[in-house]
């Protein structure tokens, strides 16, 4: 609980309720802002991850724990901020909230995990009925966009962005044209992992 306390205090943005990639408490990393520590960005699939612990975790946390409500309401923010900037398509783009800027794109992982975390906490009853419409949209979305069948009849998950994310050697600064530019691949397994879950909410 007290991580997913650390998230919303400190990397969740209070104008768009999107959750920033990253937050050093030092804000010594060059990546951080120096007043805030925080990135610089809202990073789909980093997203994407933090949704689909906050809607796994409560499988696992006891119906009278005192924490739980506090995580449901965490999940209703997460997502109502993410629907707002689900694109027509139905998909997300890998930077959230720049999908009208040159060389961005809309990326399978990230929103393979949305569709997953608007599925099951629907399905749950954690969040309002209204969110499953937003989840089919977005697995027509995946269908539409990123699902490719070879003549081999061999289904493949394209547009996956391969690995992201801040510091390390070579030094990965968080800027947007970093975002952008990191390998895109095709059946990432932290696309198809998710792909495969959202798949199965959505058929129950």
């Amino acid at each position: 609980i007290v991580q997913f306390d650390l998230i919303e205090k400190y990397n969740r943005d209070p104008k768009t309720g999107l959750y920033y990639h990253g937050w050093d408490e030092s804000k010594n990393e060059k990546w951080a802002n120096k007043t805030t520590g925080l990135s610089q960005h809202f990073w789909s699939r980093g997203m994407g991850w933090y949704g689909m612990a906050l809607v796994d975790v409560l499988d696992y946390l006891p119906k009278n724990h005192a924490g739980r409500p506090k995580l449901i309401h965490y999940l209703n923010q997460y997502a109502e901020a993410i629907v707002k900037v689900q694109d027509q398509t139905g998909t997300w783009y890998q930077v959230l909230d720049q999908g009208n800027r040159q060389g961005n794109y809309l990326e399978a992982t990230g929103t393979a995990m949305f569709v997953y975390t608007l599925a099951k906490g629907t399905n749950k009853g954690y969040l309002p009925k209204k969110y499953k419409n937003n989840a089919i949209k977005g697995y027509q979305g995946i269908l539409d966009e990123f699902i490719q069948v070879d003549e081999n009849g061999i289904v493949n998950l394209t547009k996956c962005c391969s690995v992201a994310g801040l510091g390390g050697k070579p030094y990965r600064d968080g800027s947007y044209d970093y975002y952008i530019n990191e390998p895109i691949r095709a059946n990432d397994p932290k696309g198809t992992g998710p792909f495969i879950l959202a798949s199965l909410e959505l058929n129950k």
